[in-house]
């Protein structure tokens, strides 16, 4: 099985955030693998906010995040471009980026993952059960069926439910 490389985290402002990140933080110190920590300013007109504070507010959570499940004096400040930090934790030099974007949740999590090239996505479950992502549609669902790591040799063989159950914290 090849070393894993990228880890992408997408987090929302629940309470689910805290357990996807401390996953995947454990898993990035494991595996020393990059991680990509990642919210999506959801760009349907039926919601009412401002885009501004809301990219704020996610900001805040992801530091929040990063420095709870990373030592701060363990983390070093990255230059960077765009929304979000970039942060270099301890000796091995594991790179931890915080990214936030704005459109459809499902579709920017699925480029986003293409981009950094992730070998897994997290993605917290609400819980909504078997009946609530029926009416709703789960977004951990969604992204198995989207994006394209969950059609690689890796995943062949494995059921939906698997595939989203290794999606999910």
């Amino acid at each position: 099985m090849p070393k894993m490389r990228t880890i992408l985290a997408a987090v929302d402002q629940s309470h689910h955030a805290h357990d996807v990140i401390s996953r995947a933080a454990e898993l990035a110190v494991l595996l020393r693998n990059d991680l990509v920590v990642l919210s999506v300013v959801s760009s349907d007109p039926m919601k009412q906010f401002n885009i501004v504070e809301e990219q704020n507010r996610f900001a805040s959570l992801h530091r929040e995040l990063i420095f709870k499940h990373f030592p701060e004096n363990s983390l070093a400040v990255e230059p960077h471009n765009g929304n979000g930090g970039v942060y270099r934790y301890g000796t091995p030099g594991i790179r931890v980026q915080s990214r936030i974007l704005s459109g459809n949740v499902v579709d920017k999590i699925c480029e986003c993952a293409q981009e950094v090239n992730a070998d897994i996505v997290l993605v917290g479950s609400r819980g909504l059960g078997n009946i609530g992502s029926l009416v709703l549609g789960s977004v951990s669902e969604r992204v198995v069926h989207k994006c394209p790591q969950s059609e690689g040799p890796d995943w062949a063989g494995l059921s939906t439910t698997q595939k989203t159950a290794a999606t999910r914290t």
